[in-house]
């Protein structure tokens, strides 16, 4: 993973936008709903600390891949329409519908994601409507059949972007909102548009992994576009840990976005190292807080040096980013009053990412 300069959480209220505007934002890592826009390079997912990496797709010699060709093919029957939004009592209720898939902070309604007025704020907003033209409700007098997905998306000089998608859970086996998606990107390069933007991953496994899927992708380290084995590298580099007294973490020292000891570097283990760690150096502790870091995400050198009785430990020179502490977990002594650490606890991280 490439070295973050800082921590970035931006917001701006936006009420026009130009196409030139938006791929310039795009470019920078900016999503927005509404007139909201923003940007944000560290989150909270499962109560881990991640790195939030946008993605997008390069459209010149972009194929779909297999397995989009079968969705494709699973759903040419329905009708599609794209066009500039208009919002119907049929996506109202859609949204409704689709909204149950959410099981935290629910969203009230389809204007949390666009605005009063999306088709000319901040700028005008497409979209694609699916459509089942088995299912013809002549009581809501459309010929087009029952609206069954629909996602909306923003057209700069050079890009789309993709904002919000939805779809009717009755149709979950359709895989509905890969296929939205897939259209979007269609348009895209009928209109000789240079990038597909559809959002952000994590650099941890999580629920945005099939952002990932996608052929041509490129991601976003906070300073360039590149290749996604360039951001998600593999393997990850060995987890290290920082073990720390209840009394002194309560101290300015581990207070504020660094952590900064005194001294001429801050120690940490490998995970074989932290139960021997914690029984030579903290044997009058019941118990103790073990950092979680990884490396990648700190900014000072790390080096390994040999301690008096010959094993390598990993030594920071300089200071640890809170960012880098992605989980902190008690050790209590056990019923031999000793120290024991699970070295498989962080074995989830190196979970692969194929591409």
């Amino acid at each position: 993973m490439a070295i973050y300069p800082s921590y970035i959480n931006e917001n701006q209220n936006l009420s026009q936008v130009s196409p030139k505007q938006l791929d310039m934002l795009w470019e920078e890592g900016w999503r927005h709903f509404g007139t909201h826009f923003y940007r944000y390079n560290c989150a909270l997912y499962q109560e881990e600390l991640c790195i939030v990496v946008p993605v997008r797709i390069e459209l010149e010699g972009y194929k779909h891949n297999k397995r989009f060709k079968k969705i494709l093919a699973k759903n040419k029957h329905f009708k599609t329409t794209i066009e500039v939004v208009v919002l119907t009592e049929e996506h109202h209720a859609l949204f409704d519908k689709h909204k149950q898939k959410f099981t935290h902070t629910i969203p009230e309604d389809i204007y949390v994601f666009l605005s009063r007025q999306p088709d000319k704020i901040p700028n005008p907003v497409y979209q694609v409507n699916i459509y089942d033209t088995t299912k013809i409700d002549t009581k809501k007098s459309t010929e087009n059949g029952k609206l069954i997905a629909s996602s909306f998306f923003d057209i700069g000089n050079e890009a789309i972007s993709s904002v919000y998608g939805m779809y009717d859970l009755d149709y979950h086996n359709n895989s509905l909102g890969i296929y939205t998606m897939l259209m979007e990107i269609e348009y895209a390069k009928e209109a000789q548009k240079k990038y597909y933007y559809h959002g952000y991953s994590y650099d941890l496994p999580s629920m945005y992994d099939y952002k990932k899927r996608f052929p041509n992708l490129q991601a976003y380290d906070w300073t360039t576009w590149k290749s996604p084995k360039n951001v998600f590298p593999n393997p990850l580099p060995k987890r290290i840990y920082h073990l720390v007294k209840y009394s002194d973490w309560k101290s300015e020292n581990y207070q504020g976005v660094q952590i900064r000891l005194e001294g001429e570097f801050i120690h940490c283990s490998y995970a074989e190292q932290v139960a021997r760690s914690a029984n030579k150096y903290f044997s009058k502790e019941d118990s103790i807080l073990v950092l979680h870091i990884a490396p990648e995400r700190v900014h000072s050198l790390i080096k390994d040096e040999y301690a008096p009785d010959g094993l390598l430990f990993p030594h920071i020179y300089g200071y640890i980013p809170k960012i880098a502490v992605f989980k902190i977990t008690q050790i209590n002594k056990n019923q031999n009053e000793v120290f024991e650490f699970d070295e498989t606890i962080d074995d989830k991280f190196y979970k692969l990412t194929t591409y």
